[in-house]
């Protein structure tokens, strides 16, 4: 039976009861600031450029005008604001971030997103009807920035869980590694039977709820979204000498594809008003942690 985690858990219980935890409050840090509401440029940034559904993989080079148009494209803009903008809003929100082992907190709020897509798409379908194409940007608008936070929790997943240390050691390359789907029916099958096999995400002291059994790793010690970090610094020799972290980033980036080629067949109207080419960042955790 998982057990509410470390000391955290224990002055809650005594706040409640109206015990003062003095001592549990000088041993933890306190939260961390939210991060500055700044979007980076995306010429400055380590930005993805992507093709959803082209028969031929988009390349960087001879596109400079196609580049010059996702700079100015509205929804990626929105979609790009949500990545960032989930440190902020929802910095202490387990769900938002596969934080905590709430992976079905997690995937629940992926769904939800994608409902809200499904609602904002449907207004834009009755915008054009009604040829309000101001009013159907501005739906459309809100419907890539609930992909953008969906999409940044697929890609916490890969970041901030222990799957690419468990799933490491069968593979003979990165790409032997499956990609988890959590927005799909069958992906969050994969993550319960993994749960059975160990699969925890890093316990963040501040971030509620806390699934994790008492003894889980810190999200500090777990967390790959930097080249820096504890684990995502570790080198897997047998996969090309790879980090931890440049594993993490490449399913990330597969999960990201995938994502968005789901959002775009099952919302065609997505991709018309968008057009095929998106661009986005992977791994972007500004929570000081």
């Amino acid at each position: 039976m998982k057990k509410p985690h470390g000391a955290t858990a224990v002055c809650k219980a005594l706040a409640l009861a109206g015990w003062l935890c003095a001592a549990n409050a000088a041993e933890e840090p306190k939260r961390p600031d939210p991060p500055p509401a700044t979007i980076p440029n995306m010429a400055a940034g380590e930005t993805t450029f992507v093709c959803v559904g082209c028969a031929r993989p988009f390349e960087l080079e001879g596109h400079k005008e196609a580049l010059k148009d996702l700079a100015s494209n509205v929804f990626v803009a929105e979609m790009r604001k949500a990545l960032y903008m989930q440190d902020i809003g929802h910095q202490f929100e387990s769900k938002a971030h596969f934080d905590n082992c709430d992976f079905d907190g997690s995937a629940a709020y992926i769904a939800s997103l994608l409902t809200e897509v499904d609602g904002y798409v449907q207004t834009m379908s009755a915008l054009k009807t009604r040829g309000d194409k101001g009013g159907m940007v501005e739906s459309a608008k809100k419907a890539f920035f609930s992909l953008g936070q969906g999409l940044h929790a697929v890609q916490d997943f890969y970041a901030h869980s222990n799957y690419v240390e468990l799933s490491k050691e069968a593979a003979k390359k990165p790409g032997d590694i499956p990609v988890i789907a959590p927005w799909r029916k069958a992906g969050q099958d994969q993550i319960a039977k993994l749960q059975q096999q160990g699969l925890v995400s890093g316990f963040v002291f501040w971030g509620l709820p806390q699934r994790c059994p008492s003894g889980t790793i810190s999200h500090g010690d777990l967390a790959k979204d930097k080249a820096t970090t504890k684990s995502g610094s570790v080198k897997v020799v047998h996969l090309q000498n790879q980090s931890q972290h440049q594993i993490a980033l490449f399913l990330a980036r597969k999960a990201s594809e995938a994502f968005l080629a789901d959002a775009f067949k099952r919302w065609p109207l997505l991709k018309e008003v968008n057009g095929e080419l998106v661009a986005f960042e992977i791994l972007v955790d500004r929570r000081g942690i």
